[in-house]
């Protein structure tokens, strides 16, 4: 598995539309703030680079597409890819096995809040200790990485406290932002 960030603000300049298929193009510049275009279009291009390193061939000559939900595949390759957004960063991860990702800018976020989105034992283990804050991102980003890699939800009843069968998150932090990966069995996982 590998995990990349790319900072839409330093990187290359400017993330470029041009890389994008014409749907997702349009989809893009549709979109109501610039960041959002460009953590869009850095996204793909952590993709198709990625994706490109392993199938051997340029970066536009990737077979990637999106599914009806919004998830990214690569047909007929052999890897897995997921991509999340937030603040400055676009992050992409590829593996030979199913993979979810998401990546949130760590901000505060009140304990009304908390209570909406996490189950009583996830409220239990986010306000234990004095870190608050850092449990609910690792929590939340935990469920945003297994729905991504299931697409089975409703997003609200997944947990890191309670994965499905044969499911690992990693949980990491940086650049002021929670990055959860989670990983499902090459074989036997759905998609």
């Amino acid at each position: 598995m590998e995990v990349r960030w790319y900072d839409i603000l330093q990187e290359d300049g400017r993330p470029s539309l041009d890389y994008l298929n014409p749907q997702r193009r349009q989809r893009a510049e549709a979109m109501r703030l610039e960041a959002d275009r460009l953590r869009t279009a850095g996204g793909e291009i952590l993709a198709r680079r990625m994706l490109a390193e392993r199938l051997g061939c340029r970066a536009e000559e990737v077979p990637l597409r999106w599914d009806d939900n919004g998830k990214p595949e690569a047909p007929g390759t052999g890897w897995y890819l997921s991509i999340s957004h937030s603040g400055a960063y676009a992050v992409c991860a590829v593996d030979r096995a199913p993979i979810g990702v998401d990546v949130e800018t760590i901000r505060d976020v009140d304990e009304k809040f908390m209570r909406r989105v996490c189950s009583e034992d996830e409220l239990a283990y986010a306000l234990r200790g004095g870190d608050a804050q850092r449990r609910f991102w690792e929590l939340w980003t935990a469920k945003e990485a297994v729905f991504k890699l299931t697409g089975h939800g409703p997003l609200l009843r997944l947990s890191k406290l309670a994965l499905p069968e044969n499911v690992t998150v990693i949980y990491t932090e940086q650049f002021g932002c929670a990055l959860t990966v989670a990983q499902g069995a090459q074989n036997g996982s759905e998609e």
